[in-house]
């Protein structure tokens, strides 16, 4: 059986929709990576107070993981993942980055190992198409997209731009998003 693997994009409005997301899961499940759209500076206060909130493995990158066992990963700058033997390393730099962190980035980095999980890709509140492109590539590979609604996204820009490239399998409310984990 794949490993449950769940990739979150966010940019405006995320970080508040993102804490009540974690804060809301009584028992984690799966690996949850996370890359939300913020000031590198204000990155490690974001990352402080979630881990101040919930009870489950919270790290941020860069790190090694085997993505075997539930953990979240907050990603900064911009983030790859490079697989080396049974381990993922999460690798940090600020080369080539359009955004802080870049979604797209990130995503297209993991194409080469997303048939190798059950992964599922959220498109969450933001402005822009972060995450889009290589939400396209992942589900090549056979990841699930899921976007944002509109009437629940405090800025429906990333998921609205999901839902009309064709790639999203499902539109929900934060509330639906909620019950995937």
């Amino acid at each position: 059986m794949k490993s449950k693997l769940v990739f979150i994009g966010a940019s405006t409005g995320g970080p508040s929709l993102i804490k009540e997301l974690l804060c809301s899961l009584d028992l984690l499940s799966c690996t949850i990576i996370i890359a939300q759209h913020m000031q590198e500076d204000i990155l490690p206060f974001f990352i402080n107070d979630l881990k101040e909130q919930v009870d489950f493995k919270l790290n941020a990158t860069p790190i090694n993981s085997t993505l075997s066992t539930p953990e979240v990963i907050i990603c900064s700058k911009s983030t790859k993942i490079i697989k080396d033997g049974k381990i993922f390393r999460f690798e940090t730099d600020i080369k080539n980055q359009k955004y802080t962190p870049d979604i797209n980035q990130l995503f297209n980095s993991f194409i080469s190992y997303a048939k190798d999980f059950d992964t599922t890709v959220i498109i969450l509140t933001g402005i822009g198409c972060d995450g889009v492109d290589g939400a396209k590539k992942l589900k090549q590979f056979g990841a699930k997209i899921v976007a944002q609604d509109e009437l629940t996204s405090p800025v429906y820009g990333m998921p609205k731009y999901a839902y009309e490239s064709g790639i999203v399998d499902d539109v929900k409310s934060f509330e639906e998003i909620k019950k995937i984990f």
